[in-house]
């Protein structure tokens, strides 16, 4: 638990690096980079840092990426770019570090839609007393609101907060590491942006070695760098969690203000200060207060006896984890499209997974759930959608997944996902379903799952009860078969929810 923690913050403070170099941005335009001249800024920090990152790469889009990379890279380089620009030449620092201060906001309405996830109360608070702290920091008496600035900037920040949620549904591609992801989009923006400054405004008369300083560190840091950890970010903590950190943006321009002359007053101070708790605030799950006015109960008696959710009930595992539940003693809530065989310990409950409202309402007041659906033919993003669903129900959950998360046994560095000898050409869109939803897993920011992940071959058996555990690593047997019943895998399943540890990902196999 402790080291998830660690790999939790260590992620957050890496992504962290990228708004706040883009709060740098204000100082360089105003203070080294030729006036008048947006498009040409944006294109300079854009389109060498993308070329840099395919000439590094050496990865190209492949099929619907062509256009998925085009509309990112457009969203997030192409249109914001400029706009962010226009905003800090017609406008004080302050005044548009506040309107991309917005963006939390933005993404959380828009993740109801697109992510079919419901932001909590604590979501939206943090979300509006961050607005207000950099409100307080930045806006006063004398902030100028030029329209044009004013609207250069909301457009800026929509156009990222769009870009944050498709690149969070999207994900990337298996085997494409953040980079590349930053540099086909740094790329597509920098295409778009070519023509519009050609037509429209051309270079500046001059460029000094100050302007020259400017465009490099603009297109390392705050392109090249700064989007490569952003994307890494974005696919690894929830929403919730990586849109505030845009916070940052402003708070640092605020910071270089002072290292310029500026100075700060309590008001300001006591909005930096309030803008910092939000952005902090933000990284943690909403408490659970009812924990404060309930009864401790017992943890040994509650594994015991406990209400246990089954998602997919009627499937091949899930169907084998409701009996097993079932002999348990435990009472089971069979979740699925159609109703399950009656058993004295099980209660059907008929519902749609897609649904995020009607599945919320199904988990309600369970202890347990466990994730057991699969599609025919694989859909990943159906997949990912219902496990993060299920994620923000705040319950324990196991996640009955797939093999080609775990490593292959005779080269650890070789994901079984993409090894033939366990994974035929013909089954890897279900691999990589599995790996995809492995990832959602560990962008939650709620540690309270579980992976479990088979052995490469998965069937109808005997229930013998003996079975062996391992963690990241395919389990074999000697004569190389790496295969478990369903009936030991519901076994394993029940062996885990009763007898919780700190592993998030296990496996199982037959000796």
């Amino acid at each position: 638990m402790q080291n998830s923690y660690a790999r939790h913050a260590a992620t957050v403070a890496l992504t962290a690096l990228a708004p706040a170099s883009w709060g740098t941005t204000y100082a360089v335009t105003t203070e080294l980079l030729p006036s008048g001249h947006p498009l040409f800024a944006g294109l300079m920090r854009a389109l060498p840092a993308g070329l840099l990152a395919l000439a590094i790469t050496r990865v190209l889009p492949r099929g619907a990426w062509w256009w998925k990379a085009a509309v990112l890279g457009t969203l997030n380089i192409g249109a914001l770019f400029p706009l962010l620009f226009v905003a800090a030449e017609r406008l004080p620092g302050g005044v548009a570090g506040t309107l991309s201060a917005v963006q939390p906001l933005l993404v959380a309405g828009l993740a109801i839609a697109a992510l079919h996830t419901r932001p909590t109360a604590w979501t939206w608070t943090w979300g509006v007393l961050g607005v207000a702290g950099v409100g307080l920091v930045v806006l006063g008496p004398e902030a100028r609101l030029d329209a044009v600035g004013v609207l250069a900037g909301l457009g800026g920040t929509a156009g990222m907060a769009v870009g944050v949620v498709l690149t969070k549904r999207w994900g990337r591609p298996e085997g494409v590491g953040a980079m590349t992801l930053a540099g086909w989009q740094l790329a597509a923006g920098g295409v778009v942006l070519l023509p519009l400054t050609v037509l429209f405004e051309g270079a500046p008369p001059a460029i000094d070695a100050e302007a020259a300083a400017g465009y490099l560190w603009l297109g390392g840091m705050g392109g090249l760098i700064s989007f490569t950890l952003w994307f890494r970010g974005i696919g690894r903590l929830p929403v919730g969690a990586s849109a505030p950190l845009v916070l940052l943006s402003p708070l640092v321009a605020t910071l270089v203000g002072l290292t310029l002359g500026e100075t700060l007053g309590t008001l300001q101070a006591l909005g930096f200060a309030l803008a910092l708790t939000a952005l902090l605030a933000a990284q943690f799950n909403s408490p659970d207060l009812s924990r404060l006015f309930t009864k401790r109960r017992d943890p040994e008696k509650d594994m015991k006896d406990m209400t246990i959710a089954v998602l997919g009930s009627t499937g091949m595992v899930g169907s084998r984890v409701v009996a097993e539940a079932a002999a348990r003693g435990h009472r089971v809530r069979a979740l699925s499209r159609k109703p399950a065989a009656e058993h004295p310990n099980v209660t059907s409950h008929p519902v749609d997974a897609s649904d995020p409202d009607a599945l919320r309402e199904a988990l309600a007041g369970a202890d347990a759930v466990v994730v057991a659906v699969r599609t025919e033919p694989v859909d990943q993003d159906f997949l990912v959608g219902t496990t993060r669903a299920v994620l923000d129900s705040g319950i324990r959950v196991l996640v009955v997944g797939g093999a080609g998360v775990l490593r292959s046994p005779e080269d650890p560095a070789l994901p079984v996902a993409d090894n033939p000898v366990y994974v035929p050409a013909e089954v890897r869109p279900v691999a990589a379903a599995g790996v995809a939803q492995l990832r959602a897993c560990e962008a939650h920011s709620d540690d309270g799952w579980v992976y479990l992940a088979p052995p490469a071959l998965l069937e109808p058996g005997e229930r013998t009860g003996r079975y062996r555990r391992g963690t990241d690593t395919l389990l074999t047997a000697p004569d190389g078969r790496s295969w478990i019943s369903a009936e030991d895998l519901s076994v394993a399943v029940l062996d885990e929810l009763e007898h919780p540890g700190t592993d998030r990902l296990v496996t199982v196999g037959h000796h």
